[in-house]
């Protein structure tokens, strides 16, 4: 006979329970960042607009998807969005990456052309910057959307509570 495998503890499923989360968090942000550096690539490189202006279109073109992907995948969300406990919360953590991006973007950029490095190179160096603050950000992120997403489940465990006393 073999032997059976060892039972699940309460650590163990916590442990899988969190490393899922995390790879579906990481999977959706994948999705978004490629979204987000094409954008802004296509602005800044194709288009030739200022590291501002590519930075908000790289920054809306990944935080939507990220937003709906991160929701349902790693946290399981559901139903309508409260904008004020849930999409406003949201909107201020992502406007942070947004904020840096774009200063570090327009920092890079006159400092690439002022050592007069090429125009690829310059934009390849940019797109390389504004790739980095998300990589920077995306754990602080997973740390503030989870905290952000246990608040809004035990509310929504409360109120369900009170409706079902009431």
């Amino acid at each position: 006979m073999m032997p059976s495998p060892p039972a699940r503890t309460p650590k163990m499923r916590t442990e899988r329970r969190w490393l899922m989360k995390i790879l579906k968090y990481a999977g959706g942000s994948a999705i978004a960042t490629v979204c987000s550096e094409a954008a802004f690539v296509l602005m800044y490189g194709v288009l030739d607009t200022s590291t501002t202006v590519a930075s908000v279109v790289g920054w809306l073109a990944g935080a939507i998807p990220n937003y709906w992907l991160n929701r349902h995948w790693a946290w399981g969300r559901t139903g309508r969005p409260s904008f004020k406990r849930e999409i406003l919360p949201y909107a201020v953590i992502v406007l942070t990456t947004l904020v840096l991006a774009t200063l570090l973007t327009g920092a890079a950029d006159p400092l690439l052309t002022h050592l007069g490095v090429a125009h690829s190179v310059r934009v390849a160096l940019v797109a390389i910057v504004f790739l980095a603050v998300y990589g920077l950000m995306f754990i602080l992120r997973f740390f503030l959307f989870d905290r952000l997403f246990a608040r809004l489940d035990r509310l929504d465990a409360v109120t369900h509570q009170e409706a079902v006393l009431d």
